[in-house]
């Protein structure tokens, strides 16, 4: 189904001996989906998603029209705190989770990303978007408040529209990708053309925000900023800067000699665009740093030629390194001395060392053979990780 063209669906409707009038209605609208790209699946209705997923159409409904809470929530402290000291996890339930892997997997990933969006899909890379402002001399860094939560179901829905879906089935997918909000909206979106009123049993007094937890959330978090990154991109154009978003973290940086007071103005710029599209910016997080200062993105120097790790960074491998491979400690001591175990020393360590490598091959991988040389015991390794040191 997922390569039929609506010539052939029609063929084969009416060999079914299916109504004529519903077979021209869906071969348009498989048309439509196609005209955006081929790639995407060409998901007709509520009901076609429950044959595909082979999920029950009732539950489905049930998700949409917000009878239930799906997710279980817990909290994480801030690194940072801001407004709030934790962080909201939301997990939903595995019905739903499966639902969401497969609204990923068929077409959230093969919806258009901007190409200074550095997170969230399968090209992308930190080291990437750190790499984008080597040698800069001033760096302004935005943070956005909240920023799954900032994104309504409103906006959810305007991304399918976007990918050719029908206005209904466009609303019960972003239903399906959001949860309820913790409080009741005090009015609906003017911007948002939305069809919620044309059927009685999907009206509710809340809007959708996206859970931060849920498959389908970071995808569609870059194809809701989509429109914001283009505003950004052209700011940072006509400023001669260059522009990233990793997420949450937007970083405009150039390489020449300003004045404050211009990077004062293209920061002022920054923070208006982000307000006008509906998101806060985090101004305890906002920083900008000129000639002289430290500049880091995402964690990487990049005061260079080539992104490097920061110095701290750099200690804390050789600390983990020392005790594992010291005859007096080992992996078991050093993991009772932080009060965990030795299976999250482990994972912990050699995520660090992959980042490592990955800023810096050679520092990286010369940890990485100390690191192969400890004498671990049995711990369950994930397929994908990597232990090769050439």
């Amino acid at each position: 189904m997922h390569n039929m063209s609506p010539q052939r669906f029609k063929a084969k409707g009416q060999e079914l001996g299916i109504e004529p009038m519903l077979l021209e209605n869906a071969s348009k609208a498989i048309q439509q989906i196609a005209n955006v790209d081929t790639r995407l699946f060409p998901l007709l209705t509520l009901k076609h998603l429950s044959v595909v997923t082979g999920l029950p159409y009732g539950f489905l409904r049930n998700v949409v029209a917000r009878k239930t809470v799906r997710y279980r929530h817990f909290y994480m402290k801030k690194k940072m705190p801001g407004r709030r000291n934790v962080r909201m996890i939301s997990i939903p339930e595995d019905r739903l989770l499966s639902c969401q892997k497969w609204i990923t997997q068929n077409i959230l990933k093969f919806g258009p990303v901007h190409p200074s969006s550095f997170a969230y899909h399968p090209e992308s890379n930190p080291v990437f978007a750190a790499r984008v402002h080597s040698n800069t001399q001033w760096l302004i860094k935005v943070d956005v408040r909240d920023f799954f939560h900032a994104v309504s179901e409103h906006k959810v829905y305007k991304v399918f529209r976007s990918l050719g879906y029908s206005k209904i089935l466009s609303l019960e997918l972003a239903r399906l990708c959001t949860m309820p909000a913790e409080r009741r909206t005090k009015g609906k979106d003017p911007n948002a053309k939305y069809p919620s009123t044309a059927i009685q049993y999907y009206n509710t007094p809340t809007v959708g925000i996206l859970p931060q937890g849920a498959p389908t959330s970071p995808m569609l978090s870059n194809l809701v900023m989509r429109e914001v990154d283009e505003h950004l991109a052209k700011l940072a154009a006509n400023s001669g800067m260059r522009f990233t978003r990793y997420a949450d973290d937007i970083v405009f940086s150039c390489t020449d000699e300003r004045d404050r007071k211009s990077l004062n103005l293209v920061k002022r710029n920054i923070l208006s665009i982000l307000s006008k599209n509906g998101f806060r910016p985090n101004l305890r997080k906002t920083v900008m740093r000129g000639p002289g200062d430290r500049k880091i993105v995402l964690g990487v120097l990049v005061d260079s030629s080539q992104p490097k790790l920061t110095r701290e960074y750099k200690d804390l491998i050789r600390l983990h390194l020392h005790y594992l491979t010291h005859p007096d400690f080992g992996p078991a001591k050093h993991a009772d001395a932080r009060k965990t175990s030795i299976a999250r020393i482990y994972h912990h360590v050699f995520g660090t060392i992959c980042w490592a490598r990955a800023v810096e091959p050679k520092f990286g991988s010369a940890a990485l053979v100390r690191f192969n040389l400890i004498d671990w015991p049995p711990i369950v390794k994930p397929t994908y990780y990597s232990i090769r040191t050439e």
